[in-house]
């Protein structure tokens, strides 16, 4: 049972580059403090909905956040429409795929 939490605590990342301006979509995770109350769940899923920017199909709702198929220049924006909303973001990042 402790090493599974070991293991737990341990996740691939791909570095993210900021200055990647191509219209390659990238799965990028959100971390979103509050996951386990069902208002803030469907407050997050309603307000990305509303904002027109996602696509249905591009976000998987995760027990700890979000992931989101968007392009890299997406985040930022996608980082004020989350704070303008009152999410707490606790991290983004792009699991890593070795099939990359």
């Amino acid at each position: 049972m402790e090493g599974d939490m070991i293991m737990n605590k341990i996740l691939l990342i791909n570095r993210i580059n900021p200055r990647d301006y191509s219209n390659t979509k990238e799965k990028i995770f959100f971390m979103i403090g509050g996951m386990d109350v069902p208002s803030i769940e469907n407050k997050l899923i309603d307000t990305i909905n509303e904002s027109n920017m996602i696509e249905p199909d591009d976000m998987v709702l995760k027990y700890n956040g979000i992931e989101l198929n968007i392009t890299v220049q997406q985040i930022p924006t996608m980082v004020e429409l989350l704070t303008r909303e009152n999410f707490s973001i606790y991290g983004i990042y792009q699991i890593y795929n070795p099939d990359k």
